[in-house]
């Protein structure tokens, strides 16, 4: 079981969450001074979730300003670590584990091999997973897609107000972590550890099996569990 905590802590490091609030980033269709346009038509599935994430942006004055000049594809991609890293330090449960929810909803949508990228870092969007993440996202339930853009936009008012970035007690993290690890026995324990200790030596369907169950089982936490592990995530000063 401590060989299982400390390889979920460690792989924690390199989860391709943002990934999953990016597929797309809806940031890529921001004009002029920063303000943002739907640009799927009426007919299109995410039209109206699209609007949503649209017309809060837009009445949001500090928010146009804070985007005003990202442009590039990196710097959209960017974006997402901020808006998880502020999101964990600085909201509150329901928006984390509505956030978990939201996450662990997208995964079983994706082909298996966008799937098992989750588990591998990068430093720029991956397009095909991109592709798939947004076919995944049409047929996303509506009470997913505003977790995820309640989550995203609320992370970003956290960072350009400056909001305190709060942190999780050690004993906090342990707390969690033998949570998260209790959702494993026998040989599942034993095939999440081997997945996460060298994901690119393991197959397509473990990773893509090992990202899917953590996401559920963070998404089955406590809240004060599931605030933790976000902290752990994509906190560096949670």
């Amino acid at each position: 079981m401590k060989k299982l905590l400390l390889v979920l802590l460690l792989v924690f490091a390199v989860f391709a969450a943002k990934d999953i609030i990016s597929g797309r980033s809806p940031l890529a269709s921001l004009t002029g001074p920063a303000t943002m346009v739907n640009r799927f038509p009426p007919s299109s599935p995410l039209y109206a979730q699209q609007q949503y994430l649209v017309d809060r942006f837009n009445a949001e004055p500090a928010l146009r300003k804070r985007f005003a000049g990202i442009v590039t594809s990196k710097g959209l991609y960017a974006e997402m670590q901020t808006a998880l890293r502020r999101g964990a330090g600085s909201l509150g449960e329901q928006r984390i584990t509505a956030m978990f929810k939201a996450m662990s909803a997208v995964v079983p949508r994706l082909p298996p091999q966008s799937c098992a990228k989750l588990l591998v870092p990068r430093n720029d969007f991956d397009e095909e997973l991109g592709e798939d993440l947004r076919r995944a996202l049409e047929v996303l339930p509506p009470v997913q897609h505003k977790r995820i853009t309640d989550f995203y936009l609320d992370a970003l008012l956290a960072e350009v107000h400056d909001l305190p970035i709060n942190s999780a007690s050690p004993q906090a993290r342990e707390y969690a972590l033998q949570a998260l690890s209790t959702t494993y026995h026998g040989a599942e324990a034993e095939r999440i550890t081997r997945v996460l200790q060298a994901p690119m030596s393991t197959s397509v369907e473990d990773r893509c099996w090992a990202a899917g169950t953590m996401l559920l089982a963070m998404s089955q936490l406590s809240p004060d569990n599931a605030v933790t592990m976000a902290r752990i995530m994509w906190s560096p000063q949670g």
